[in-house]
This record gives C-alpha cells, sequence and structure tokens, in this order.
C-alpha cells in the first residue's frame, strides 16, 4: 500500500514537472527569448515523460519502450536520417521487444498481475 502512494506521488511530481517544463517552454518562446518548434512536432515528448513515470515505478522494460518510441516518432517528425513514418515503422516491432526482452529478463511482472496482487 505504502509504495503504491509512493508511486502515485512520483506520477505527480513528473507529470506536475514535465506542465512547469512545457508551460515555461511556451513562455520564453512567447517572450521571443528562445525560439520553439510548432507545438505539433513536440507532441513525441510526452512519450518520455511516460517513460520517466515507468522508471519511476520500476518498470525498467516499459521505460524502455515508451524511451524508444518518443525517439522514433521525434525522428520520423524531424526526418531524421530520412525516416518517416512509413520507411521505419519495423523499429515500432524494435522498440516493443527490446521493451519486452527487459521485462523478461528483469522479472518485471505484467500489470494485470501487479494489481491483482495487490489487492
Amino acid at each position: 500500500m505504502e509504495r503504491d502512494e509512493r508511486s502515485r506521488t512520483a506520477k505527480r511530481v513528473i507529470w506536475g514537472s514535465f506542465l512547469i517544463a512545457l508551460g515555461s517552454a511556451f513562455l520564453l518562446d512567447h517572450l521571443h527569448i528562445v525560439d520553439l518548434p510548432s507545438l505539433g512536432s513536440l507532441w513525441p515528448a510526452v512519450f518520455f515523460v511516460i517513460a520517466v513515470g515507468h522508471v519511476a515505478e520500476g518498470r525498467l522494460g516499459s521505460a524502455l519502450t515508451f524511451l524508444l518510441l518518443g525517439v522514433w516518432f521525434f525522428a520520423c517528425e524531424f526526418d531524421w536520417y530520412g525516416l518517416d513514418y512509413s520507411n521505419s515503422w519495423p523499429l515500432v516491432l524494435i522498440a516493443i521487444g527490446a521493451g519486452i526482452v527487459v521485462r523478461a529478463l528483469g522479472g518485471e511482472p505484467r500489470r494485470r498481475e501487479r494489481k491483482g496482487g495487490e489487492s
């Protein structure tokens, strides 16, 4: 029960910090102190926040999956190395597979099993 409360607190701190950083970035852009790309191209940052939340919960396999997905989405949005959604979709399979392997090797319980065991 205590671990569950710590996990919820950690998630709140992470999401709150993300919103503070996002709001600060928008304010600095509005004041012309920094020049941000359009909001539409920054949406993959949400995957990094989710990954940090999973790290805080000790779910490293899930964190790796979300981290790699965030990198993939950024690569497609900003055309890194000519990657786009149509030619780089196999990277999604690699990201998901890497997360599954890390979860299995690390003994990370599946979400359903964790919730069922805490009741």
